[in-house]
């Protein structure tokens, strides 16, 4: 993966850092745009952690929010399942 593509992320006016942007996606049924990004953490077993937050426009400037909505949250991970799924059967049909 030669196209890495990085945001910087602002807390307020602090820079917080760069992140790898993994994907950004629209959910029509959930009317809500989402965004997933890693900060390239692994965790104890040598995975690398990812996030997912809900894109807002507030004053045409974009913000990153948590999924807070149980059902919301669940249709999301039922959506990257699929998303990690497919992506892995075309990495065996290369």
């Amino acid at each position: 993966m030669g196209n890495k593509k990085t945001i910087t992320l602002i807390d307020g006016y602090k820079e917080v850092g760069e992140v790898e942007l993994i994907c950004a996606f629209e959910v029509p049924e959930l009317d809500n745009k989402y965004i997933i990004y890693s900060k390239n953490e692994k965790d104890r077993d040598g995975h690398t952690i990812i996030y997912l937050g809900k894109i807002i426009i507030n004053d045409n400037k974009q913000f990153i929010e948590n999924v807070d909505d149980i059902e919301e949250w669940t249709s999301l991970k039922d959506i990257m399942k699929l998303m990690a799924k497919y992506s892995l059967e075309g990495e065996y049909n290369v």
